[in-house]
């Protein structure tokens, strides 16, 4: 019974961490794709999705956490 117990503990944590480890390559990729938009076009990026999201009244480290999220998670 402990060696059940122990096994589906050890399953559990194994699942944890990899989705832990999913989520954080996923918040990479957002960075990555924020970065680049900022670099490759700063005045479209900051034109387009910036600017809308501090006009609503967000401020900027809100605005850019929004943007992440909206890359991490799009749907």
């Amino acid at each position: 019974m402990n060696s059940k117990k122990s096994k589906s503990f050890a399953e559990e944590f194994r699942e944890r961490l990899d989705r832990e480890d999913l989520e954080r390559r996923w918040k990479l990729e957002a960075l990555d794709f924020l970065f680049s938009e900022t670099q490759n076009d700063a005045d479209n990026f900051e034109l387009l999705w910036i600017k809308p999201l501090l006009a609503s009244g967000l401020n900027l480290d809100s605005a850019l956490n929004l943007i992440v999220e909206a890359r991490f998670r799009p749907n």
